[in-house]
């Protein structure tokens, strides 16, 4: 629990966005004290991640940790590691004495005891960085795949709760079209581990209607990759995190393809490859997935306003870093007319960005209390 918090208690609220978003939220000091000034209160922007998550605060922190929680197996594994869990990059190194998990699949807490407990025990590690317990008032708006059901939405706010005040739930092309002060008019896809999520932007929050969420994303990729490794190279021994860590060094997408050479345990005996044609295979696959979803989501729109819309629609999230993405996108939109297709730069922490700006931006009314 937080230090110091004082109390928000929420008024009748309404639903916008699939968001909790209430009609009026007060602050109460004790007798005889002024209520908050701005020193007393902390903004932070969260983007919870399948594959990594990242914290903002408007105190200048920013922290990005891999999504997975280390449980030790027994006993031994407790005394060599010296703690009850580890996080991150702690936990992928002693993954071997751990339980490990993932706890956000597809950017959402999993539906059972130990996947809440191991998501509850990785938010908490992650907003601790921010020293939360030094604030009279933590307010926090946190990023969600674009559709996400009630369920999901409920153990959010478990997860949540006794770390923040209050909350505001948006969806993640919003909060970068908002960090970006691309919002006027503008098609964002987030390209994520779990999800990809395309929504149009036109100075309002999305409605759902504004938005989609597809499965073929990172991940999506990398079991793809696999599979193409697995069917050339008979035998290989291949972990996802290996074939994570070769997309994120040499994905790209065209025509031709290029050389890309790894080291491989084929039947336990190292091999060094060339994967480059399976990487550009795997790419070039995602692509239609990524099309067909924008061209959607411009078919949906205002039949005045799709222009606006096909000339700025921006690539960001970890796989907008996909050599020659937003040209290969671009090319195959152009039967729907002229199109402009760029990559936000540093795309993998702009949805907290985002959201952090969009905390500091947003009146009192927008947050809805969770204590």
């Amino acid at each position: 629990m937080l230090g110091k918090k004082k109390k928000i208690h929420r008024k009748k609220g309404v639903n916008v966005n699939g968001t909790f978003i209430p009609t009026s939220v007060v602050r109460h000091s004790s007798p005889g004290h002024e209520m908050n000034t701005m020193s007393e209160r902390l903004y932070i922007g969260i983007d919870l991640g399948t594959y990594q998550s990242t914290v903002m605060s408007s105190e200048g922190v920013m922290t990005t940790i891999e999504t997975v929680v280390g449980k030790p197996k027994d006993p031994v594994a407790r005394n060599f590691l010296g703690r009850d869990v580890v996080f991150g990059e702690d936990a992928i190194k002693h993954r071997l004495a751990c339980n490990l998990f993932r706890p956000l699949e597809h950017g959402v807490a999993q539906d059972d005891e130990e996947n809440l407990s191991a998501a509850k025990a990785f938010v908490t590690h992650l907003i601790e960085n921010c020293d939360p317990e030094e604030y009279d008032e933590v307010l926090g708006v946190i990023c969600s795949p674009s559709h996400i059901s009630f369920t999901d939405k409920t153990n959010l706010v478990s997860i949540l709760r006794g770390l923040v005040n209050g909350i505001m739930v948006v969806s993640e092309p919003f909060a970068v079209a908002f960090g970006l002060d691309q919002i006027a008019g503008s098609i964002v896809v987030d390209i994520g581990a779990g999800t990809t999520d395309i929504a149009r932007i036109y100075g309002t929050f999305p409605t759902d209607d504004d938005q989609v969420t597809i499965e073929e994303a990172g991940d999506w990729l990398d079991h793809r990759l696999m599979n193409l490794i697995n069917k050339k190279y008979a035998g290989a021994q291949l972990t996802q995190s290996m074939v994570r860590r070769w997309k994120e060094e040499g994905s790209y997408v065209g025509d031709d393809s290029h050389e890309f050479m790894v080291d491989l345990s084929v039947d336990g005996k190292k091999q060094n490859v060339d994967i480059g044609d399976l990487v550009r295979l795997a790419c070039n696959e995602l692509v239609p997935h990524i099309v067909e979803g924008v061209k959607n989501i411009v078919a949906g729109a205002d039949p005045e306003y799709q222009s606006v819309l096909r000339n700025n629609i921006i690539l960001a999230g970890g796989g907008s870093l996909i050599g020659g993405l937003a040209d290969r996108v671009a090319q195959h939109l152009a039967d729907i007319g002229d199109v402009t297709v760029w990559c936000a730069e540093d795309p993998v922490v702009r949805v907290a960005d985002g959201a952090l700006k969009l905390a500091g931006a947003m009146p009192d009314e927008m947050y809805t209390s969770i204590e």
